[in-house]
């Protein structure tokens, strides 16, 4: 099949991920994706309560450590967005529960999001108010034309159906002067050459990887373009990761932090520390007329 970013018919089968789904990759933009894509009722089964559980969330409890160590990540993309704006509206879209909104929050941001999930999105809501979460996809939801200053898509541009019409949707909503980070998977990074079709970023969920290139081409598309790269850095612990890859179980990753998880006293577990998963994050801005 042509490629789902640039229409390329030089498209070439990476892998299989499951029986009937490969990863596909184009050898013109560089972009991967999954074929054939889970339909609605499928994501809508994925995305329930059930997938909170590798945060560690059931019901309306949360995991306190998880929510510190994504709100300690979440601060780090913040101190990157506010080199280029200061304050003023930010929109997070697949805000899931509203860590990213809390972190935003406090340094002045006025709160809004976008969440696929009914589950997470009542959750938000009930934090930041009906008239600010918006339950849907961000291609259907109301608010108005260049309304935010900061639009923010923190592991969000990988799960969408057409990241074109997603990212175009987003440049709408953004001021003339405002900026959009993405954070995302990378698959030009040391991780993704050693693992191969192990890198733990292929999930059924994920339609699309992208590397700095094939990013670059997409937010052309969109009438965007990158003023700033760099390979992400995230908050983690082995607490969450415990939790993490005994839902999402790899063959090395699962034994080793089981262990560790075994081997360290409580507060270590809960400690966090900062490292690359072979993810990248990107400042886009408008293209001037």
């Amino acid at each position: 099949m042509d490629c789902m970013v640039c229409g390329s018919p030089q498209v070439e089968i990476k892998f299989d991920l499951e029986p009937g789904r490969q990863i596909l990759c184009c050898l013109k933009c560089g972009v991967e994706f999954l074929f054939p894509q889970l339909n609605d009722e499928e994501l809508k089964k994925l995305y329930s309560e059930n997938y909170y559980k590798a945060w560690g969330v059931q019901g309306t409890e949360e995991n306190e450590s998880t929510k510190q160590m994504k709100i300690a990540t979440f601060q780090l993309r913040l101190s990157l967005i506010r080199n280029y704006v200061a304050s003023g509206k930010v929109l997070d879209v697949g805000c899931a529960t509203g860590y990213f909104l809390e972190a935003a929050t406090e340094k002045g941001f006025q709160p809004y999001g976008v969440e696929f999930s009914e589950y997470s999105s009542r959750i938000a809501k009930n934090k930041f108010g009906e008239e600010h979460i918006f339950f849907g996809t961000l291609e259907q939801c109301s608010f108005a034309a260049k309304m935010f200053d900061v639009i923010a898509m923190s592991d969000l541009i990988e799960h969408v159906r057409i990241p074109e019409q997603t990212l175009s949707k987003a440049a709408e909503l953004l001021k003339d002067d405002g900026v959009i980070m993405i954070m995302t998977p990378d698959t030009k990074t040391v991780s993704n050459n050693l693992m191969g079709r192990r890198w733990t970023h292929y999930k059924l969920e994920h339609f699309f990887y992208f590397s700095h290139g094939s990013m670059s081409y997409l937010a052309g598309k969109c009438n965007l373009h990158i003023v700033h790269y760099e390979k992400s850095k995230k908050a983690l612990n082995i607490e969450y990761l415990h939790t993490q890859y005994n839902v999402y179980r790899h063959w090395l990753l699962t034994p080793f932090v089981n262990l560790l998880h075994a081997l360290l006293p409580a507060k270590l577990r809960k400690k966090n520390f900062y490292f690359s998963i072979g993810e990248m994050v990107v400042i886009l801005k408008k293209n001037k007329p």
